[in-house]
């Protein structure tokens, strides 16, 4: 894709770039795993690497070792010690666009103040208060307008507009459908941006702008309105901790860099978790009946084929891990698709199985950067799927289309999903 292509690009062709450019030569890494836990838990160099896909641990090509680990008990226990093992080699790839505010990439002190004056924005409780809301815009802007049809291709008609739409209504962005689809697509160009295509590094450096450039209007204009409100933007500017509050740049930053993900991650997720469900159609009517069931399976989906498979480190000291010797200054990619499937913590690991015995797992990451956003994403999950299991009965595969592939190394999910009900 040329830099001509990508300034055109609709919002259905970036996510789709985003997907190719994240693929990998792998159809179905987890056999490979599963080997690999066996003969090399810890693998010296990025697997990632061998597929063809950009990774986190050496995005820019520093040339520094790189080690991936593939077992259970590793990932959790690197992603538990935050000393050892530090995030900040993660502001060398989508750092490069999204600014020095990079949660993800923070370590010590200035992570905890972050987190700190950030996390209470994300808490159950407030995003109980965005639950209503969002459940009637699923039903009401999505799934009822859908119904007729009696058929659709989900991922593009559903999957990718529904949780767009949502973020950007939690944020507190101005409902206006032309804008927010413009913002999921510079959020997708920032993504690709560090992937070495034509034109990719320049198109996300303008998206990154235009992203930053809109939104700090809002958020000047909202603090000159009062600083009120129960959407994101209304809990960052009253957030306070220890005499500290955030800047309007701070804020700006900050929504800025949710956007590459927010959607991504639940589409990606959601899709996954929907293709195991249509594959099982005894499952799924069982939890048409059973609503209790819901999390579970949402749980269950982010173990199964949570949407990024892979998270990296840097060792801030040597280090050994199964008697492999690893050098200070090594980073670690850390296969959490490969962890989640894991014989030795989760029985018969490759079914997709809702009743098994809850785990922690790596699906939103772990320890002190599990993923902020957790809550919210569970949320629109959880709108998603009681809405159309409440408005499209008989939901199954479409048996005259292709049936789904759930693709992707790094960023897995499914490029397609055919339906019918009624």
């Amino acid at each position: 894709m040329t830099a001509a292509e990508i300034g055109a690009s609709t919002l259905d062709e970036d996510f789709s770039s985003v997907t190719e450019n994240f693929a990998g030569a792998v159809e179905n890494p987890f056999p490979l795993y599963a080997e690999l836990r066996q003969t090399h838990p810890v693998m010296e160099g990025d697997i990632l690497a061998r597929f063809g896909v950009p990774s986190q641990a050496d995005f820019t090509h520093t040339g520094r070792p790189v080690y991936t680990l593939f077992k259970y008990d590793d990932v959790m226990m690197v992603l538990k010690d935050p000393v050892t093992f530090t995030a900040s080699l993660l502001n060398e790839g989508l750092g490069q666009f999204l600014g020095d505010f990079l949660l993800t990439g923070m370590d010590g002190d200035t992570h905890k103040l972050a987190r700190a004056l950030l996390g209470p924005a994300f808490f159950p409780n407030v995003v109980a208060k965005w639950e209503a809301k969002a459940s009637r815009v699923v039903r009401e802007e999505f799934v009822a307008p859908m119904t007729a049809r009696g058929k659709a291709e989900l991922v593009s008609d559903f999957l990718i507009p529904v949780p767009v739409r949502l973020i950007y209504d939690i944020i507190g962005f101005p409902n206006d459908k032309a804008q927010v689809e413009q913002f999921a697509s510079w959020g997708m160009r920032i993504l690709v941006g560090p992937t070495g295509i034509e034109g990719a590094y320049d198109a996300a450096v303008t998206a990154a702008q235009e992203i930053y450039d809109h939104t700090i209007k809002i958020v000047v204009q909202r603090r000159s309105e009062g600083s009120g409100g129960d959407d994101l933007i209304g809990y960052l500017l009253r957030a306070s901790y220890d005499n500290r509050s955030l800047s309007d740049d701070e804020i700006t930053c900050f929504i800025r860099q949710l956007l590459p993900a927010a959607a991504e991650t639940t589409t990606r997720s959601f899709g996954s978790m929907l293709v195991a469900l249509l594959e099982r159609p005894a499952l799924l009517d069982r939890l048409r009946g059973d609503r209790s069931l819901v999390m579970k399976t949402i749980n269950e989906g982010m173990r199964w084929s949570t949407a990024s498979q892979f998270l990296a480190r840097q060792c801030a000291k040597d280090v050994e891990i199964r008697g492999v010797k690893i050098a200070k200054g090594s980073a670690l990619s850390l296969s959490s698709g490969s962890a989640n499937r894991d014989e030795e913590v989760f029985e018969n690991p490759d079914e997709f199985d809702i009743d098994r015995p809850q785990r922690a797992n790596a699906g939103f990451g772990f320890g002190g950067h599990i993923c902020l956003g957790m809550h919210v994403a569970k949320m629109e999950m959880a709108a998603m799927l009681n809405a159309i299991l409440d408005l499209w009965p008989n939901l199954r595969l479409d048996p005259s289309q292709p049936a789904p592939d759930i693709v992707g190394a790094q960023l897995r999910g499914p490029r397609a999903i055919h339906v019918v009900w009624g």
